[in-house]
């Protein structure tokens, strides 16, 4: 109780509310890997303690609802006139080694000044490496990122370097405003499940 007294506190000394909009670039260093499926664009609804990620393919949308105060995270799939959830497991993972290195360097994007950081991440089961540049700004909480939440603010830009492929993502617009709490609701009558329960019917 006291923790999430502590981190109630923290999001709304962080206060934003409002929608903050990406644009996605992929690199493939192998071009025959391009198989124009991956997420063009972002989007972050943010309000008090919910955040909602919405990305947009040429497959299908999908969202995720995220409450930072009991750390559960609902994936919304929609393909067509069909839609599933998926209660995510935000048990964290012992298998990911993270490190964060913190610079001097700081730009401005759209009014908010952003430090640098570098992300080192390396999956011992995969044996894989990623490298992250990111810049982001402390008025916003990490809370409501799907990435990179150990970081010590909201990030606004990230390239992220990895073995096939670079993704980047640049905010494009951040539009302060007040958000109808029903962006977070999610419909009763949807079929759910939780992740175990989705693989298993993935595997069938």
């Amino acid at each position: 109780i006291y923790f999430s007294i502590l981190f109630t506190l923290n999001i709304h000394a962080q206060s934003f509310e409002g929608e903050i909009v990406f644009e996605i670039e992929h690199i493939f260093h192998d071009s025959s890997l391009n198989n124009n499926r991956l997420p063009n664009s972002l989007s972050c609804i943010i309000s008090g303690e919910y955040s909602k990620i919405k990305q947009f393919t040429s497959l299908g949308n999908q969202s995720i609802i995220k409450d930072t105060i009991i750390n559960q995270s609902t994936l919304l799939l929609k393909f067509g006139d069909d839609e599933i959830a998926i209660i995510l497991e935000n048990n964290k993972d012992t298998n990911e080694v993270v490190q964060i290195n913190y610079s001097d360097e700081y730009i401005k994007i759209l009014n908010y000044e952003c430090q640098k950081a570098i992300v080192n991440s390396y999956n011992k089961l995969t044996e894989k490496n990623s490298t992250s540049i990111v810049y982001f700004t402390s008025k916003i909480s990490s809370a409501y990122s799907n990435n990179f939440e150990n970081l010590r603010g909201f990030p606004l830009f990230y390239e992220i370097n990895s073995d096939n492929i670079t993704s980047i993502y640049k905010v494009i617009k951040i539009d302060s405003s007040i958000i109808n709490p029903k962006e977070f609701e999610i419909n009763k009558e949807i079929k759910t499940f939780t992740f175990s329960e989705f693989k298993k019917l993935m595997n069938q």
